[in-house]
């Protein structure tokens, strides 16, 4: 399995180019920008971030703010009432733990004990935690988004019973620690641009002589590209 994960990511790279170098980002703003991507595109998502970034020069001044003043701030990126009352519940949570709003204790805690960290704040399901666990800390686990769950199952990755919840822990698993990043990034630009969910293009697949989906013969032939 981890042969063919290595020829994957190979494949990948040659098809998209190696992902961006990797780099550190705050713990906080990953935290913020990922319960913002729930539900919508990265255009959306980020525009709504950007706009938060604009308004305040730090995150304890939200802390203040009635929860409908948050939303109006984040109305791109959808679900504007439930995200603001997430990032406000997450906010407050961690100000009351650490005596302000940072996470950079996370750093000193292994893996299960950071997730567990993160799994306890409101409204932080298991793709936001592994987001700031991987994309802040280095840590090697695997966010699962529609798109990687997607892929994954088709690949023959993971077995089509598995749900997406137990997707995260088993793919931390058989993907090399050292290229879970390089993995996320390039699965996630593949589902994006080639292996869309209705109409995936197999005819021009860079991953089609490894794929496991049965009806990958159909897409081909039927020109679906």
């Amino acid at each position: 399995m981890r042969e063919k994960i290595r020829k994957i990511i190979k494949l990948l790279h040659k098809r998209y180019g190696a992902p961006r170098p990797y780099r550190k980002s705050d713990p906080v703003d990953e935290l913020i920008r990922t319960i913002l991507s729930q539900n919508t595109t990265d255009k959306n998502s980020l525009s709504a971030f950007w706009v938060l970034k604009k308004n305040f020069k730090s995150w304890d001044r939200i802390l203040k703010l009635d929860t409908r003043r948050v939303a109006r701030l984040i109305r791109h990126a959808g679900l504007a009432n439930i995200k603001a009352r997430r990032i406000k519940d997450a906010l407050k949570e961690i100000d009351r733990r650490e005596g302000k709003i940072g996470l950079s204790s996370l750093g000193r805690l292994d893996l299960e004990s950071s997730l567990e960290y993160l799994r306890s704040l409101k409204g932080v399901g298991p793709k936001t935690a592994a987001c700031v666990l991987l994309f802040s800390f280095a840590k090697p686990i695997m966010p699962v988004d529609t798109h990687i769950f997607r892929v994954t199952k088709r690949l023959g990755l993971i077995d089509k019973k598995l749900n997406i919840q137990d997707a995260h822990a088993y793919l931390s698993g058989i993907v090399p620690k050292d290229l879970i990043y390089d993995f996320h990034l390039g699965i996630i630009e593949h589902g994006r641009k080639t292996c869309k969910a209705q109409y995936p293009r197999c005819g021009i697949c860079v991953l089609y002589g490894v794929c496991k989906f049965e009806k990958k013969a159909f897409f081909r032939k039927r020109g679906l590209n």
